[in-house]
């Protein structure tokens, strides 16, 4: 089983480029910030569903203090200078099941703008699952805006089993593992 919290992978984008999938750790803080700002309103809007100001202290430490079981975090890191810059990330909450057979995790994604279309969604994706699958989740669920058509395209692709309905202007998507 891997261990989320120690969770490290090399891959590769489609241009060849390599990234390391991790685990987001307390120490990601200003990195993450610096990727924020780094994001497009189209984007920041797309993942949150609304524009989204400056992340405050307390979102800082939602998003970088997780305990990797109720939630885990990955982040996508390319090679810069000495260090590395976050390129994007993934997030999957565990919801509160029904019983065994229905136990769902809610995720979502960011990719900075000049990083998306390589693949880089699809990968953490499958890291995710990986290790949703360790931790014994049966199913992802997702809302993405209908407009979010590069995401909905990562999960049709993904290969796994996808349900979708479609409610004011809102796409709900069960992926079943």
């Amino acid at each position: 089983m891997n261990d989320a919290r120690h969770y490290r992978a090399e891959d590769r984008l489609r241009d060849g480029r390599s990234v390391v999938i991790r685990a987001i750790t307390p120490a990601d803080k200003q990195a993450l910030l610096a990727a924020y700002h780094e994001l497009d309103p189209g984007t920041v809007y797309m993942r949150f569903f609304t524009a989204h100001g400056e992340p405050t202290a307390k979102e800082l430490r939602d998003w970088t203090e997780v305990d990797f079981v109720s939630i885990v975090r990955l982040v996508a890191c390319v090679a810069e200078g000495s260090g590395e810059r976050i390129i994007g990330g993934a997030s999957m909450a565990r919801l509160a099941a029904r019983d065994a057979a229905t136990s769902e995790a809610e995720i979502s994604f960011t990719i900075e703008e000049d990083f998306q279309g390589q693949g880089l969604a699809g990968k953490l994706l499958q890291h995710l699952a990986t290790l949703a699958r360790a931790q014994g989740i049966r199913r992802f669920v997702a809302e993405t805006l209908l407009a979010n058509q590069a995401m909905l395209a990562v999960f049709r692709s993904s290969g796994l089993p996808m349900q979708r309905r479609t409610e004011d202007g809102v796409v709900h998507v069960s992926l079943e593992l």
